[in-house]
């Protein structure tokens, strides 16, 4: 797991250290390249272990992610797929949300109010607005795009224009709309890697495009990872009178584009795909 310095800016990558609000609150017009870290470093030395001759063997990897992810879905996904709105509703629990954006550290795109920092008011605007988007008829692009700007006007968190990007396709996604691609700070390091592009991570279609591309190249690997998995269900965190719903979901194709995440996750924190602790 990346570590967050105390100003909540700097995030750790091996030994680099890069912004991860860039890819949380986006200027516009902002290119992820132009992030520069402390001391005058370029924001991306030290980066050999990305090179493509010592990128990490994904037949391994992927075992790891889909197994990381069974945990993962278990302790935290299949909590707020399950809260996040009630059966059968299309109302968002605004207390939900805001742990959500804590969970998935988005939260400090939205500013607490100095008078008032237990108040929820500010997840009860985002609240609604994703209610609105989660039913929009809108294409996943536009409607990202445009919750990424709602969300960015709900509490900023800065003076200047910002679109949460990341805290839009987050909440998106856990509200129901399984074919957005969550946009994160280490899937788009991944990403970025696999296919030479900067500035994908204040770009949601471009984004999107490469993840697509991606998960196409490695769809196969992930599945077979898959069905491995119900018989090692005893490695995971997941107890025995719930192995049947565990089984059911990793039929779900969000289920394997979620293990396509994990795995990005782990190259993208690490850059040699080491564990993560994420669950």
């Amino acid at each position: 797991m990346p570590s967050v310095g105390r100003a909540g800016i700097w995030i750790e990558i091996g030994s680099t250290r890069l912004l991860e609000r860039t890819h949380d609150v986006c200027n516009t017009g902002f290119n992820f390249s132009q992030a520069q870290p402390p001391n005058g470093q370029q924001a991306m030395q030290g980066r050999k272990s990305y090179s493509p001759d010592v990128n990490p063997d994904p037949h391994w990897l992927i075992k790891h992610a889909a197994l990381s992810y069974a945990n993962q879905w278990f302790v935290t996904d299949r909590v707020f797929m399950k809260k996040l709105k009630a059966e059968g509703s299309l109302c968002i629990d605004a207390d939900i949300l805001g742990a959500l954006a804590a969970k998935y550290m988005v939260a400090r795109g939205f500013k607490k109010d100095a008078k008032k920092p237990k108040s929820t008011a500010r997840w009860v605007k985002a609240a609604a607005l994703l209610e609105a988007a989660a039913t929009s008829t809108q294409p996943v692009h536009e409607a990202v795009r445009a919750l990424a700007t709602s969300l960015g006007r709900v509490a900023p968190a800065r003076d200047t224009e910002s679109t949460l990007l990341s805290a839009a396709t987050k909440f998106l996604w856990f509200a129901g709309r399984h074919e957005v691609r969550i946009l994160d700070a280490r899937a788009v390091n991944a990403l970025s890697e696999f296919s030479g592009e900067s500035g994908l991570g204040c770009d949601y279609h471009r984004y999107s495009t490469a993840w697509n591309k991606h998960f196409k190249e490695h769809q196969s690997q992930i599945k077979s990872a898959i069905a491995l998995l119900p018989a090692h269900l005893e490695w995971t965190s997941i107890p025995l009178d719930e192995h049947g719903n565990a089984r059911r979901a990793f039929k779900h194709h969000w289920f394997v584009e979620r293990v396509f995440d994990k795995y990005l996750w782990t190259v993208g924190t690490s850059g040699r795909g080491s564990a993560t602790s994420f669950v």
